[in-house]
């Protein structure tokens, strides 16, 4: 018999916090301002916050970029601010969910730091340095934002570190055992600081083929590179890195987990989520983002309402078999789900955005609502490249560029 657990009946409200409530006229969300809006919360019957990243960072990725770990951004507030939040919460029972950005730092942190400064420091090995290949980059692998993984070591010849995302995010070292026991601290500072666990970010990209061999460059955008997620997303070996984690950290507090876990199949779901998965739950994004090609944030296609059907239902059916799903139709990576789902801007009305909500919240599962989704908020046109803060989307349009589109077609 299938005991139920306390995350089970959970309604998760994620806050991205620059955006949300600023309470002292900054122009930028704080955790003050999260504090102020408690009651509103409570009212709303959600039970549990999801924090977007809050820790130190220089925010060239919007916070997934972390400096620090154990302390708070002075554009979000302090320590103390924190703190409070966590008891203020608490007091009218509601649980806080953290970001949790594992894969990679901040290149400002001071383990990458002191790396830099000292290559006999054992800060080296908590991230991936390679000598060049033949006076190139160690191979052909292309970063999901662009451009090569691999960024040369200033005042050093012929080393480079590795990045999956941004130069500004080196990659962990996860096969190094010293730096596993240091980062499992970090999961647990917070945890006995209070929270109720963790949404876990692009976590399935720790594990990378030990060859860092080349591969056939997939001429995407023509520039000999190709994609390094055939050796680097959810690679054989990773369960053993996950199993490690969960069991230092996750298990011992009873914590509620959310993997950002691209790349599993639903074969594979068995072993990330359910008794003897690794996490709680994990993000299935078959059926909340119908409207991209292969996955790809940046191609967009028309889709089939009845084919939509078809994966949602296919996606309940496939979690429940295992454990309990977690049910989302929009986030901060995502279009609003208005925008999304309901293509004809004339039916993109007050009812239909209630319909959604419906969806979102009688699928079986743990729901989650993104901040601002409850008032039907839709998509906004920009008009330049410059009003957008986001290091993904500029990348891409630079890899427009590149392909002598038109201004026009690159925004």
């Amino acid at each position: 018999m299938n005991i139920q657990k306390w995350w089970e009946k959970e309604v998760i409200y994620q806050i991205y916090p620059k955006s949300f409530k600023d309470s002292n006229a900054d122009g930028i969300g704080d955790i003050k301002g999260i504090i102020n809006k408690l009651p509103y919360l409570k009212n709303l019957g959600i039970t549990s916050i999801w924090l977007c990243p809050i820790f130190k960072s220089p925010m060239y990725d919007n916070g997934y970029d972390v400096s620090d770990y154990l302390d708070i951004n002075p554009i979000f507030g302090t320590m103390e601010d924190m703190l409070n939040l966590i008891n203020e919460a608490k007091k009218i029972n509601i649980k806080i969910i953290l970001d949790l950005v594992i894969n990679h730092s901040s290149s400002f942190h001071p383990w990458f730091k002191e790396a830099l400064a000292n290559p006999s420091s054992k800060y080296r090995n908590y991230y991936i340095f390679k000598k060049s290949l033949n006076n190139k980059p160690p191979n052909n692998w292309r970063s999901v934002f662009g451009g090569s993984v691999w960024e040369k070591v200033k005042n050093e010849q012929d080393i480079y570190y590795y990045h999956t995302f941004h130069k500004y995010q080196p990659d962990f070292n996860w096969e190094n055992k010293n730096f596993r026991k240091d980062i499992y601290k970090v999961v647990n500072f917070w945890l006995e600081k209070g929270i109720a666990g963790y949404r876990v970010d692009a976590i399935t990209f720790i594990k990378k083929d030990q060859d860092y061999s080349s591969l056939e460059p997939d001429n995407k955008i023509n520039d000999n590179l190709v994609s390094c997620k055939y050796k680097t997303l959810n690679r054989h070996g990773i369960l053993n890195f996950l199993k490690e984690l969960n069991d230092n950290t996750f298990k011992v507090y009873d914590a509620f987990t959310i993997g950002e876990a691209p790349g599993v199949l639903y074969e594979n779901f068995d072993d990330f989520i359910g008794n003897n998965g690794v996490f709680s739950t994990i993000f299935d994004f078959k059926y909340s983002d119908p409207q991209l090609i292969n996955g790809d944030w940046f191609k967009f296609k028309k889709f089939d309402y009845s084919d939509w059907i078809d994966k949602i239902i296919n996606s309940q059916l496939k979690l429940q078999e295992l454990g309990h799903s977690i049910v989302f139709l929009e986030n901060h990576d995502q279009s609003r789900s208005i925008s999304k789902f309901i293509q004809n801007q004339k039916f993109q009305t007050l009812d239909n955005a209630k319909s959604l909500a419906l969806l979102n919240i009688f699928l079986k599962g743990v729901p989650i609502i993104y901040k601002g989704q409850e008032i039907g908020m839709k998509n906004f046109t920009r008009q330049s490249i410059e009003e957008f803060d986001d290091v993904e989307s500029i990348s891409k349009y630079e890899d427009a560029k590149k392909k002598q589109f038109k201004s026009k077609r690159s925004t």
